[in-house]
């Protein structure tokens, strides 16, 4: 049995990836809205695994994803030893939902 540590980044990161993923199960339209997510976004994550989730978030390290990127699908569609190192050269921008 192996043990992981994540960061208080990575531990924020699968907690809200998490929450996402069960409030887009249970209530779409209120969800997209709390976590300023798009369509594109709401459907990528609703279609990921919780074990997806978790090598998402070991794999992309200590950078935030939230609030959502602008680049959030292209990091969640990177082949999981990618994302990382993408996450770190293309600058956190948010979305331009509601605004």
């Amino acid at each position: 049995m192996s043990h992981v540590t994540l960061t208080d980044v990575e531990w924020i990161n699968l907690n809200v990836l998490a929450v996402i993923h069960a409030g887009l199960q249970h209530d779409r339209a209120s969800t997209c809205c709390k976590f300023a997510l798009d369509t594109t976004q709401a459907d990528h994550l609703q279609g990921l695994s919780l074990d997806e989730l978790w090598s998402l978030v070991v794999h992309i390290g200590n950078t935030t994803l939230f609030p959502p990127r602008a680049d959030l699908v292209a990091l969640l569609s990177t082949p999981r030893p990618l994302a990382g190192p993408l996450a770190l050269v293309h600058r956190p921008t948010p979305t331009n939902i509601g605004r």
